[in-house]
């Protein structure tokens, strides 16, 4: 039993390295009908989280025959290595393989145009939007300047660094206490009425206001430093 140990040990590892080689192919064996089904996915323009994804590169390539059918996995960010998965077949008869890439993800962001200080308020001048590869980006990112615009920054940041939502932050327009204009329609009638901040919002913020004279609570988008609209729900037949 002892002499017979090491010849399994020796057959065991032929047979994971003859699984190891059937399922994955050298670059220049790669069936050209494989390499084509992926070159038309990537030129399909696939997205995700609203980023263009562009191949650089296939690690390892499946050792198969024939086109596949390309997607991309979930994801809950934008990584620039991916397993792309690439199937075969129907229904008993579906293959499936998860094939390393190497990927860019190309999207339209706001960036600085200096090297800005924490707290910083960043106005028109400071920023451009410029198409450029996100991967590995983590949080939330801006195409339009103008939604970044009055926005103060969390650290010091550089020149041509993306703004993602961790590095900033909106002052608030309104603060708790302060004196609004509530806006609301009412049957197709416009109707204000003043009322009393209960929290503070930027805008775009959805803040409870309460009404002066009715002294009703309501839930109000935030506009501008001054006015809140409410929402439709938040009130019946009045303000």
């Amino acid at each position: 039993m002892t002499r017979l140990a090491p010849m399994i040990l020796i057959a065991s590892l032929m047979v994971i390295i003859s699984v190891m080689n059937a399922t994955a192919a050298p670059a220049a064996q790669v069936d050209a009908e494989l390499k084509a089904s992926l070159a038309a996915f990537f030129a399909a323009s696939p997205t995700a989280h609203g980023a263009k994804a562009e191949l650089v590169s296939i690690k390892t390539w499946p050792n198969i025959k024939g086109p596949a059918r390309w997607s991309l996995p979930n994801m809950r960010f934008l990584p620039a290595r991916v397993s792309l998965i690439a199937e075969q077949g129907q229904g008993k008869s579906l293959r499936r393989w998860y094939v390393a890439a190497q990927v860019k993800w190309m999207a339209t962001v706001v960036v600085l145009n200096q090297d800005v200080s924490a707290r910083t308020m960043l106005d028109r001048s400071m920023m451009h939007s410029k198409t450029k590869d996100v991967a590995g980006l983590r949080g939330d990112a801006w195409q339009k300047v103008s939604d970044v615009i009055g926005m103060k920054t969390l650290r010091n940041m550089r020149s041509g660094e993306v703004i993602v939502s961790s590095l900033v932050k909106r002052p608030p327009l309104i603060k708790r206490g302060d004196s609004i204009t509530i806006l609301a329609e009412v049957g197709g009638i416009s109707v204000r009425a003043e009322g009393i901040a209960l929290k503070s919002g930027s805008r775009g913020d959805r803040l409870p206001v309460q009404n002066i004279r009715s002294k009703q609570t309501l839930h109000s988008i935030v506009r501008d430093a001054h006015t809140v609209s409410i929402e439709h729900s938040s009130f019946k037949g009045g303000v």
